[in-house]
């Protein structure tokens, strides 16, 4: 953490950070943004921020008539990389049952052909994506095999801890901004960086050093505290890119002082 960062950030993450720094490690921190579909105002200040802080940025994006033109407008953007955020982004889950875009009784071959079809849109609108976010984050096994016959080399969900998807890479998100229950709002500094340090004694307390946190945001749904506190939490931590992040580079300790 840098030395310029709010006195809360120390506070709540001064101890944590410390022996860390102790056992010459440092957190890998990367940074997901989800439900990019077309150039727009906050898509335009996510970037900048992602430019000003030097921080490298996974954008989901969505199939959308309009994925074309966010493709160059993020072409000039070399810090940003982006990912398949589902299909067509549509829950297709029963009434009552939660939110997802692949539903149990979906055979392989279909999930197979929807997966192709929308890899190949990507491919035409001039990127090559190898990142697929299930909306939602609703990862189905059919997902799981279907990535292993296709482009895509790993999948991004949410989760706790690391997770296993066999011979296909798992990078999942961990630390969400923002609070969906009762409709999306700013999760608040303490429960954040509450959330933050839980997840940073965990990896010490097990030697998973090297296991990344994933900061997951979504650009279109942030109200003014959330873009205050993501710059903060830019400026006081080292994102990096999702291609560094396996094996780890080494970084100084020193980066981590409190």
């Amino acid at each position: 953490m840098r030395s310029a960062a709010p006195l809360v950030f120390h506070l709540i993450l001064g101890r944590e950070l410390r022996l860390w720094a102790k056992a010459g490690h440092a957190p890998v921190l990367w940074w997901r943004d989800d439900d990019a579909r077309a150039p727009s105002e906050p898509l335009d200040r996510l970037l900048e921020l992602s430019r000003r802080h030097d921080a490298p940025l996974t954008l989901a994006a969505i199939a959308s008539p309009h994925l074309p033109t966010l493709v160059r407008r993020v072409e000039a953007e070399p810090a940003v990389e982006i990912a398949v955020h589902g299909f067509k982004h549509i829950n297709r889950q029963p009434p009552g049952q939660g939110f997802g875009e692949v539903v149990a009784e979906d055979s392989l071959d279909w999930v197979r052909a929807q997966l192709r079809a929308t890899v190949m849109a990507f491919h035409r609108a001039g990127t090559q994506p190898t990142l697929f976010v299930p909306p939602w984050n609703n990862l189905a096994p059919q997902l799981t095999e279907a990535a292993r016959d296709s482009s895509i080399t790993a999948i991004s969900a949410f989760a706790e801890d690391q997770v296993s998807s066999g011979d296909v890479a798992r990078l999942d998100a961990h630390l969400d901004v923002l609070r969906w229950k009762g409709g999306g709002r700013f999760r608040g500094r303490w429960r954040f960086l509450s959330r933050l340090r839980r997840l940073l004694a965990r990896r010490r307390l097990s030697g998973c050093w090297d296991e990344p946190i994933g900061l997951l945001t979504h650009h279109l749904d942030h109200d003014a505290a959330t873009w205050a506190f993501l710059d903060q939490f830019l400026a006081a931590f080292t994102v990096r890119a999702r291609q560094g992040l396996t094996p780890a580079s080494p970084r100084e300790p020193e980066a981590l002082s409190a």
